[in-house]
């Protein structure tokens, strides 16, 4: 009775090899035999998030405010470029609405923009300093001077003043409208959410081709049928591009598209 423990540390060397030959079995099964393939020694789950928590948060917006913004300032920045484009093809009556569209759009946007901050001086606080890495800092640098050239631009439509200045102040803002109707893909992008960030070499191309839909069809519904033929045209080839973008998104990276689609399925 006492044999297997009369040496010091035999009880210690039973343990050990007890377990030796345990993790043995347990590489045995595991490995089946060169001839076989693995056995599974755990069952197949379905990952949620560590503790039922969602990993990322959800972002907190408000609503209407970030959705209005997004759509205006998209339909404002192609609207400027279709103004701009009207006016050197000699379409007044579209111009005039163009330019309309893409001054009471910008300034809408900025109206929900600080709204959303919270605060008015938020805003301000942005456009003292400019962070090139940063898709905020630039955005806020694109819809300044957008907004400020294409509320010019408006007024002096209104006003009839320096014909010279008007044209000006629309090409001004069309340069900046390529750019204002596409940031907000960018910033999106550029967030933790690993659906939008999945794509940040699209979502430009969806935020730009959304815009162009908004902004010609707006155009061209409020301006005269025997010159909205190119605000007809910028929204069908910017609803077409959507859609393609927006197929290839939604097929492409599965597995990170897989929780929106499920939550999609379930509501």
């Amino acid at each position: 009775m006492t044999g297997g423990i009369t040496s010091p540390g035999a009880g210690w060397r039973q343990a050990d090899s007890g377990a030796s030959t345990q993790r043995t079995h347990k590489r045995r099964r595991r490995g089946g035999g060169r001839g076989r393939g693995e056995v599974a020694m755990v069952d197949d789950v379905e990952f949620t998030s560590y503790y039922g928590r969602q990993i990322v948060k959800t972002p907190v917006w408000k609503s209407p405010d970030v959705p209005l913004y997004l759509f205006l300032g998209g339909a404002a920045g192609s609207s400027a470029i279709l103004g701009a484009l009207a006016d050197v093809t000699g379409r007044p009556k579209l111009t005039r609405v163009a330019r309309f569209t893409a001054a009471g759009g910008s300034l809408a946007s900025v109206v929900f923009l600080i709204h959303d901050l919270g605060r008015p001086e938020r805003f301000l606080h942005m456009l003292r300093v400019f962070k090139p890495t940063s898709p905020l800092s630039v955005g806020t640098y694109i819809l300044a001077p957008f907004s400020a050239a294409a509320g010019a631009t408006a007024a002096v439509e209104v006003l009839g003043w320096f014909p010279r200045l008007k044209r000006f102040g629309g090409v001004v803002a069309a340069l900046f409208g390529g750019p204002l109707a596409t940031y907000t893909g960018v910033l999106l992008a550029n967030t933790a959410v690993p659906s939008w960030h999945a794509f940040h070499t699209r979502l430009p191309f969806v935020f730009g081709a959304s815009a162009m839909a908004a902004g010609g069809g707006i155009c061209m519904a409020l301006s005269p049928l025997d010159e909205s033929e190119p605000a007809r045209k910028m929204a069908i080839i910017g609803a077409g591009i959507e859609l393609a973008a927006m197929h290839k998104v939604e097929n492409d990276h599965g597995l990170l598209r897989a929780p929106a689609s499920r939550s999609a399925d379930a509501s």
